[in-house]
């Protein structure tokens, strides 16, 4: 399953929004109150969305300004990559937007769609406004 956020602009300059996302500690201030429970280092996490699962998720790899590749990691429901793709607009402009592909069965993906749609969107609008 593919889920694609509206790209959105940050008015900070790109170096900032990425140093700021290539920090997973940073994550748990862009997720939504469903998440409990939040563990991190600067490069992996471990949170819990409420009544659902226990979600593992590491920085996979990063291109210097343009992306940031996040993949879950360990005992998880479903295999999943988040990839947060950054362009600069202006000196103080970033434009970003947030691919999410997910592994799942057609029945997982039934329930899961709505819930991750709006974890996608979420994410961008707290991206926006931090």
């Amino acid at each position: 399953m593919n889920i694609t956020s509206d790209l959105i602009i940050v008015n900070k300059p790109v170096g900032q929004v990425f140093d700021f996302l290539t920090d997973f500690n940073n994550f748990e201030k862009l997720m939504p109150e469903q998440v409990v429970k939040w563990e991190s280092t600067k490069v992996s996490g471990r949170f819990t969305i409420k009544d659902l699962a226990e979600i593992g998720m590491k920085i996979e790899s990063v291109e210097h300004h343009k992306s940031i590749l996040l993949s879950s990691d360990g005992k998880v429901p479903f295999d999943f990559k988040f990839k947060i793709n950054l362009e600069k607009k202006e000196e103080e402009q970033t434009a970003v937007h947030i691919e999410f592909d997910g592994k799942m069965s057609a029945m997982i993906a039934m329930m899961a769609k709505r819930p991750l749609t709006n974890l996608v969107n979420h994410m961008i609008d707290k991206i926006r406004h931090h």
